[in-house]
């Protein structure tokens, strides 16, 4: 799902500058006054072998073509240690033999970098726009159209203290809203904190960090958790080949008429560079979530999600990107009882070719495996298995 990941958490990987890039190797650009304008264009045609993620019903397995068309305009601007990035996106998607599942999304996404002084840096990220839950249905066979929603993200980070200080913090919030149109819940998530720092090491800092993540379905009456996070952990980019960061410690759920549950929860996530053109990037996180697999329910998740990732650069021209990704969680409902056990497999393999300065081909593979179990008598779980290719051609105008 494009909504949001099984679990409802985006892990942030610790990045390293390297050679390898995903589409446009030395994209063209103009420029309006300060702000550097990038336009993109990118056109595919693929194969989905399962058109809808199910493995029962009228809907099971059905394949089509797909045709997807995408274009963007990125806008950015610097000033000294100031970046200002937007990027403006439409994306259409159409299957050639089942068109009632055809989509057209669009937003706007852009982050802001603030160098206020030495000591104090702001950090703003937003993504508004109109979006559709691709590979779900409004109402099952009788309204295969996908349900759409309007989403407001934002989030900002302040930073206190010098990035060379011994001790320095993070405060952090953010809000992502989603709006449905039809055949889905809304959702909110509301998360607020911070975290300090501690350096004891050049290139390596122990960490303590305390936030609270409100996970709401406001139309659903008493269907939200308050998930409270107290973690402690490492902070580290402590060679050219190395960063990352490790996080452990107590999660604690509450919910109305519900009693109030601990468990241990974790956030990893490192970066390995053995060589300047290939990148290994690791991230493994345990906690709770909204559930994305079916929008039209306002069920949670809680479990773990790990995903690995190998980026490498063959030759100046040629790239690869193998990815694999596993969870394995419980949906449970607004009263934390448990519904579904889950388990999906994920994996991928995407070949980019720069064909020239500013155009790249590439050719990508994905299969997933989705496996539940029923817990409780009413549940309805689904197993089913997709694959799905892509041959994509992008180009800088």
């Amino acid at each position: 799902m494009n909504r949001l990941n099984t679990l409802g958490v985006v892990v942030a990987l610790a990045t390293s500058s390297m050679g390898v890039q995903a589409a446009i190797e030395d994209a063209g650009h103009f420029n309006l006054g300060p702000v550097e304008v990038t336009p993109q264009a990118t056109l595919g045609i693929g194969n989905d072998d399962n058109v809808y993620r199910t493995g029962q019903g009228e809907l099971a397995d059905i394949s089509s073509v797909v045709y997807k068309l995408a274009a963007e305009a990125e806008f950015k601007a610097q000033s000294a240690l100031n970046t200002y990035a937007a990027t403006l996106a439409a994306r259409n998607v159409s299957y050639a033999s089942q068109s009632e599942a055809n989509y057209l999304d669009f937003g706007l996404v852009g982050e802001i970098h603030q160098e206020l002084n030495s000591r104090n840096r702001l950090d703003v990220d937003f993504d508004i726009g109109r979006y559709h839950d691709a590979g779900s249905t409004i109402n099952g066979a009788l309204d295969r159209t996908p349900p759409e929603y309007d989403r407001l993200m934002a989030g900002l980070k302040y930073g206190l203290g010098s990035m060379e200080a011994r001790m320095r913090a993070d405060l952090f919030a953010s809000l992502n809203r989603e709006n449905y149109k039809a055949g889905g819940a809304d959702n909110k998530i509301i998360e607020f904190g911070g975290t300090g720092y501690y350096r004891f090491l050049p290139k390596t800092s122990a960490l303590v960090e305390i936030k609270q993540r409100n996970l709401d379905y406001p139309d659903n009456g008493n269907a939200a958790y308050d998930i409270t996070s107290y973690l402690v952990g490492l902070n580290w980019d402590a060679t050219a080949k190395t960063s990352g960061y490790a996080k452990v410690g107590l999660r604690s759920r509450d919910a109305d008429g519900v009693s109030r549950e601990n468990f241990t929860g974790w956030e990893v996530g490192v970066s390995y560079l053995p060589v300047d053109h290939s990148l290994l990037q690791l991230s493994t996180v345990r906690d709770f979530g909204l559930d994305s697999e079916d929008p039209a329910t306002a069920d949670f998740t809680e479990g773990t999600t790990t995903q690995l990732s190998w980026q490498h650069q063959w030759t100046a021209k040629i790239s690869t990107r193998l990815h694999y990704a596993f969870t394995d969680a419980q949906v449970l409902n607004s009263s934390s009882i448990a519904q579904i056990d889950r388990t999906v497999n994920q994996y991928g393999i995407a070949v980019n070719w720069n064909v020239l300065r500013n155009a790249t081909v590439s050719l990508s593979w994905e299969n997933t495996n989705r496996d539940e179990t029923a817990v409780a008598v009413n549940a309805d779980p689904d197993n089913y298995d997709r694959n799905y290719y892509l041959l994509s051609a992008s180009i800088a105008l």
